[in-house]
């Protein structure tokens, strides 16, 4: 992941058009970066210098011609001083590029926190709250463009030009100049990233296309990085797309260029490992091309991949208003697509074992040998002019191509990509399941979902990159209980949101009334999953006609108008729907005010945590190390008893795992684990999540391996892990355990470093284990396969 990251920061300068050769300036403030030093090496004679150092330094012969500094004018005592020294160093040709934050930046408006006071509106309020004191001990402060602009003015540089960079200058991943805007919809391609992700209320990607129609963009753009110049010659870039998180081998920088009113779009690799990716592009649109299909013209000129600028809208965009003015023009549009998909390779008969298994003898479909993965909507042109409707799609950016691919994936992928939007005008006018029933997608939906992730998650490093993201992504509960908790005042919140079980035990009686959950979705499957077991649902009720008479995990679904019937002294509603709105509203037209709601972000108490709890207290449990009190189990497995459980280090420790065909390496695990907590829960993977996650079939099934696992003398709590819900942090929400156990395979892999970042944050931690080397699951699988096979 370091590998990765380390370079994250020069996104903000490496779509640059530096000219070479060149004598470079690099100011810095605090500690020098030592990877946009690199960068800039690599461009010409560079020289270092930190801003409080500026005044000892001397031009190099007519001075710089270039002068880069990130954050330095946010950190300076004297910003407008320091522009002025700068402009003394600078060459008369030589330009600054000054990577700036903006006190009005989107990303405060949604709550994150000012990187300099650790506040939440801090900038946006000008700082107005702070004390002398605390002016005197922030190390910085953020500006608006306005104030940039005036500190540039007053330091001589009249010839400026602001780029909006996104989601910050430590991970800039897109640049607008400014009299530029995007012409796509950021929420498919854009993902923010925040210094405090925890505080922020509202979801930023889907704020920009009203921001673009309001001419706000620029003006609560995150961060800026500022051209300057005495002759007001500026670099050609209107846009850029850079993606270092790619890696080495994929990591471009995609341009929008305007030389001479004439408008061009060139790729350029970020590093030399990468210039191959540009002829295998060039090689994929010649392959298209000659399979009839319409492409971008293009050529390679030296490291650079180039193509003229299309003026014409992005197919997303165009289906969906095409879908507006003719539904039926809509498909027509959409079956060509599916046919040029069709179209743009021989087919096969192959396909990964992986996919084969889960397909479990489910059709897939034509098996593209060379499945051109990006021929969706968000990488084509429409051009409605053109007569040929199939010639009306003009794909581009086909980089990559996977062997052996169904077809309907590469459909599934475009359906995905031009539903997952803000437009619900569109959606309302063509559901997405007509258009998946229409193109055969519903059957095998879990399919082509997964290999459309696998894709994406490859090519973005995402598990490489998970404990980066971890800290600087919104966790989407987190950020619905922030905004719940802004709507409501805190006597209000605390009764309609956290105190959702109040009242549910009849005051004068001591029984419970009848629980009613209003929702039938994947609320109400969280809920079930989180307190199973705790409380008996009377009934679930749900809007949706088609679903009264049926079950939901054995509780009957009903219409809303059984409330009519059950007097309010004998119910209790609690609301399961992420939209709730609607549903408040109708139950204050039946009169009914006595409902709570539940959110998945807030940390309920649930009579499982109780129950362990009371077991330790009382010393018991199902495994014999609990019922034995004031022993464990020493190494020689022998029974002695060698230490008392207030030596050991954990109280409530867990386990998750498949434990087929139980082996030693599964009771040594066990062991260890039981040495070092007081009570152990073992959660066992059902078959439905065996077939889901592995591809494979168990060779034990469900009931049988769980009744071994909690066996176990070290066990004292087995427990089926959901299907939907069997995560770390799902379960450490049900027990609030202390330490996860899990194997040393693990150790170094990032997903599983993303949640043991998780449980230290929450108080808990991860502890891995060697496996029994000579003994697996696996090994003992291929052993049994040999023997069947002879």
């Amino acid at each position: 992941m370091e590998t990765l990251t380390k370079n994250f920061s020069t996104g903000a300068i490496v779509w640059y058009n530096f000219k070479s050769p060149c004598n470079i300036l690099y100011l810095y403030s605090g500690r020098q970066d030592d990877s946009v030093c690199s960068f800039l090496k690599g461009k010409g004679c560079v020289n270092s210098c930190n801003i409080t150092q500026l005044n000892d330094l001397k031009s190099v012969g007519r001075g710089y011609d270039y002068i880069v500094g990130i954050d330095i004018l946010e950190e300076s005592k004297s910003p407008v001083e320091l522009l002025k020294q700068c402009h003394k160093l600078l060459s008369p040709a030589g330009r600054i590029l000054l990577g700036t934050e903006n006190r009005y930046a989107i990303k405060y408006i949604c709550g994150d926190r000012d990187p300099y006071t650790n506040h939440s509106f801090d900038g946006i309020e000008n700082y107005r709250r702070l004390s002398d004191a605390d002016r005197g001990m922030i190390a910085g402060r953020c500006y608006s463009m306005a104030e940039l602009t005036d500190m540039l003015d007053a330091a001589g540089f009249s010839y400026n030009r602001f780029y909006s960079a996104m989601p910050s200058l430590q991970e800039t991943q897109l640049v607008y100049e400014q009299d530029y805007e995007p012409v796509e919809e950021l929420a498919m391609r854009y993902f923010p990233l925040y210094n405090y992700p925890d505080s922020v209320f509202l979801e930023e990607q889907f704020l920009y296309t009203d921001l673009i129609k309001n001419g706000m963009f620029h003006k609560l753009a995150n961060a800026y990085i500022i051209e300057c110049n005495l002759d007001g010659a500026h670099d050609d870039t209107l846009h850029a797309t850079i993606s270092l998180d790619r890696g080495p081998e994929n990591a471009l920088v995609t341009s929008i260029c305007e030389r001479d009113g004439v408008k061009t779009v060139s790729k350029r690799a970020v590093y030399g490992e990468g210039t191959k990716k540009l002829k295998e592009m060039q090689d994929n649109l010649k392959d298209l091309r000659d399979r009839g299909i319409n492409v971008v013209d293009s050529y390679i000129d030296g490291d650079c991949f180039v193509m003229p600028f299309v003026d014409a809208p992005i197919a997303m965009n165009a289906l969906k208003e095409l879908a507006k003015r003719d539904k039926d023009s809509f498909f027509k549009a959409l079956d060509d697509m599916y046919e040029l998909v069709l179209q743009s390779s021989d087919y096969t008969d192959e396909i990964p074992e992986k996919d084969r298994n889960s397909a479990n003898g489910r059709d897939l479909g034509v098996i593209l040998e060379r499945g051109y993965i990006d021929m969706v909507p968000l990488n084509c042109f429409y051009d409605a002019s053109v007569s040929d409707s199939k010639s009306r799609f003009i794909y581009y950016d086909q980089e990559f191509y996977v062997r052996n691919c169904p077809a309907k994936a590469i459909m599934y992928r475009s359906v995905s990509i031009i539903y997952d939007g803000t437009d619900k005008e569109f959606e309302r006018l063509v559901p997405r399941a007509e258009v998946l029933e229409r193109y055969g997608l519903a059957e095998c939906e879990d399919i082509w979902m997964r290999m459309s992730s696998r894709f994406t998650e490859t090519l973005r490093n995402q598990k490489e990159l998970r404990p980066y993201y971890e800290n600087k992504r919104v966790d989407g509960r987190i950020l619905y209980t922030n905004r719940e908790k802004i709507n409501y005042s805190a006597a209000e919140y605390q009764r309609i949101f956290v105190d959702i079980f109040d009242g549910l035990e009849d005051g004068i009686s001591g029984k419970e009334k009848k629980l009613i959950l209003f929702g039938s979705g994947r609320f109400t499957e969280r809920f079930l999953f989180q307190f199973a077991g705790d409380y008996e649902v009377y009934s679930i009720i749900d809007n949706n006609s088609s679903k009264w008479g049926t079950m939901m995990h054995d509780i009957p679904i009903n219409s809303p108008d059984i409330l009519k019937d059950i007097p309010e002294a004998e119910r209790h509603i609690i609301i399961c729907i992420k939209g709730y709105n609607g549903v408040v509203n109708q139950l204050k037209g039946m009169e009914i005010a006595d409902y709570h709601i539940y959110d998945p972000g807030n940390d309920y108490p649930n009579k499982r945590k109780e129950r362990v709890a009371a077991r330790l207290a009382a010393g018991t449990g199902t495994g014999t190390s609990a019922v034995c009190r004031g022993t464990t189990i020493s190494d020689d497995n022998s029974g002695a008893v060698n230490e008392s459980p207030d030596d050991k280090p954990y109280n409530v420790g867990y386990i998750a795992g498949v434990f087929d065909l139980f082996h030693i390496g599964h009771l040594n695990m066990f062991k260890r684990a039981k040495e070092q907590c007081r009570y152990l829960i073992v959660g066992v993977v059902s078959d439905e999540g065996v077939r889901l996650n592995k591809q494979a079939e168990p060779f034990v099934p469900f009931e049988e391996r769980i009744e071994m696992v909690r066996s176990c003398k070290y066990v004292d709590e087995a427990v089926k892990l959901s299907l939907n819900f069997a995560g770390t942090r799902d379960m450490f929400k049900l027990y609030h355990f202390d330490v996860q156990f899990s194997g040393s395979d693990y150790e170094h892999d990032p997903a599983w470093l993303a949640e043991k970042e998780f449980l230290e944050k929450n108080g808990s931690t991860m502890v891995f284990f060697p496996y029994t080397q000579s003994t697996s699951s696996t090994k003992l699988k291929k052993a049994i396969e040999s023997q069947i096979g002879k």
